[in-house]
């Protein structure tokens, strides 16, 4: 019985304050939208060591040195309280374009560019940790197997990547299983490559070609990784780094393309958005040499239009955008830097189709509620989720009522419906640990018409002054049958018990200080009615 009477005062608190119900309506909406003022960035962070870089390449010479791969890492800012965060891993575009002392020109790609820049901060502050990376870049122009070769490279060190935040994702809260990669350009020719490619699936021109010459590259999943040992400032050692996963559970093609749609055939797969200009003759749509056949040894590659259709028949979940008209970068950047205009009107389209794809693939499975169908008006019911999960939160919204229990984020709610509905609706959203919500499921409930109900208020209660600095009278219209009155705290802590015949009654509350309180009356055992009562 106590139990009951807590639910419907809380249901009375609830009515009397609706404005504190606004909250409860109110799902995530992390990673889909901006969520934090600020961020922590850390720039240079170095994920793979002494990484064979070309200083020069000439035709049948490949001359290199050991580089430090780094990238610059974005993460929402320390007062965050999620620590299973989802990770976006970025690669520039450029070309593959490597000219000695130009990096951070119109003519080189860095991480440094403007537009992969924008594109991590922005997510960053979406909740995301994101991460903008260096891989090696040049080629001979004269050597089509030297061109491939970059794009191997490039595909070794996008998986470096992947593999440096697997091993180390303690150090940045995230959840290594929700580790998305994606690039503009040749950014994009890495992840593809990266992601789609099997690691025993070697092209022909990533073996030695010339002894001491060129030289072996490896399998492509072979690169050595850093293991942290300490955090900003970071240090750590390289280590092979194999015992994590290489592939991404998501990616995202801004105007990539593949060498070979068989690729995308493999073993390995992952769910893809693309966008792509219609117009673009840097990396066509369709299959054709980049650069729109300037560079005459350059191979043929096959853009979104092509990559769409194998995948449609692969049954590959993606998703494509196809811009009329437009070329590439038509977000507004010429080789990763903004032009003058900036950033034009398809840029945050495109950062909102990129997280709205993300966010369906992170997504847990919606709850199934349980509960009554059918409910009477003013009533209270009890809602559950079938088998919740440890660690979730729930999202409930209802029509035609409210939710009246101490924690409406629980996997169990009482809900009151109103007698002005007929019907009612409730929903329900599983929010998981890294704050990602499910769809919603909803649950539809027939109010029955207040006429049809039996009137159990049969003895009307005259409740006098109100509000009062002292004494409240307690008037029934008949003499009650052991009617039971409680006084009660807005918080539904028991004040005052006691039990009546008497049709005119006192309560004393000038022991109480000022503010709002609940008188609830019981007559044979029911709630005969409840009052909002004001101490001045």
């Amino acid at each position: 019985m106590q139990g009951s009477l807590l639910k419907f005062i809380l249901a009375a608190v609830l009515l009397f304050f609706s404005d504190f119900i606004l909250a409860q309506n109110s799902c995530s909406t992390r990673y889909k939208e901006r969520t934090f003022n600020s961020i922590q960035i850390f720039r240079d962070v170095v994920y793979t060591k002494n990484s064979p870089a070309l200083l020069t390449v000439s035709p049948g010479v490949e001359t290199t040195f050991n580089k430090d791969l780094k990238m610059d890492i974005f993460m929402p800012p320390p007062t965050d309280t999620v620590s299973a965060r989802p990770l976006i891993i970025l690669a520039h575009g450029g070309g593959f374009i490597n000219v000695l002392f130009m990096g951070g020109t119109v003519l080189v790609g860095t991480k440094d560019n403007d537009d992969v820049q924008a594109l991590a901060d922005t997510l960053a502050h979406w909740g995301y940790v994101t991460a903008s990376i260096e891989y090696r870049t040049g080629f001979d122009i004269l050597s089509t197997s030297s061109i491939k070769r970059a794009v191997w490279r490039g595909a070794q060190d996008m998986s470096a990547a992947i593999r440096f935040f697997r091993k180390n994702a303690q150090w940045f809260d995230i959840d290594p299983n929700r580790l998305f990669i994606g690039g503009s350009s040749a950014g994009a020719f890495c992840a593809l490559h990266s992601a789609f490619v099997d690691d025993n699936e070697r092209i022909p021109e990533s073996f030695q070609l010339i002894p001491f010459l060129i030289r072996d590259l490896g399998k492509l999943h072979s690169r050595p990784v850093v293991e942290l040992t300490g955090f900003n400032p970071f240090t750590g050692n390289n280590v092979l780094g194999d015992d994590v996963d290489s592939l991404p559970i998501g990616i995202a093609s801004y105007w990539g393309a593949i060498a070979d749609l068989n690729m995308l055939s493999g073993n390995n797969s992952a769910p893809m958005i693309m966008f792509h200009g219609m117009s673009d003759i840097i990396v066509s749509p369709e299959c054709a040499q980049p650069f729109s056949s300037v560079i005459l040894v350059a191979p043929v590659t096959c853009g979104t239009i092509e990559m769409d259709s194998v995948l449609t028949d692969l049954n590959i979940t993606h998703e494509t955008h196809l811009a009329a008209g437009e070329s590439h970068e038509y977000w507004g950047a010429l080789n990763g830097d903004w032009l003058p205009t900036g950033p034009n009107a398809y840029w945050l389209p495109i950062i909102q189709g990129t997280a709205d794809f993300f966010y369906e693939i992170m997504q847990p499975a919606a709850p199934t509620v349980n509960g009554p169908a059918s409910v009477l008006p003013n009533s209270i019911n009890t809602y559950s989720v079938a088998n919740p999960v440890a660690g979730s939160v729930y999202c409930w919204e209802i029509d035609g009522g409210t939710i009246v229990s101490a924690n409406p984020t629980a996997s169990t709610v009482d809900v009151l419906f109103y007698s002005s509905s007929s019907s009612g609706l409730v929903k329900c959203a599983a929010i998981d640990a890294a704050d990602v919500s499910s769809q919603q499921q909803s649950k539809a409930v027939s109010v029955a018409n207040p006429s049809s109900v039996p009137n159990i208020y049969q003895n009307e209660i005259v409740i006098s002054p109100n509000p009062t600095a002292g004494n409240i009278q307690i008037n029934f219209e008949q003499t009650p049958n052991a009617a039971i009155i409680q006084l009660y705290s807005i918080e539904g802590q028991l004040l005052s018990s006691f039990q009546t015949q008497q049709q005119r009654n006192a309560l004393d509350l000038t022991e109480y200080a000022s503010g709002l309180y609940f008188l609830v009356i019981q007559e044979q055992g029911k709630v005969a009615q409840n009052f909002k009562v004001s101490k001045l």
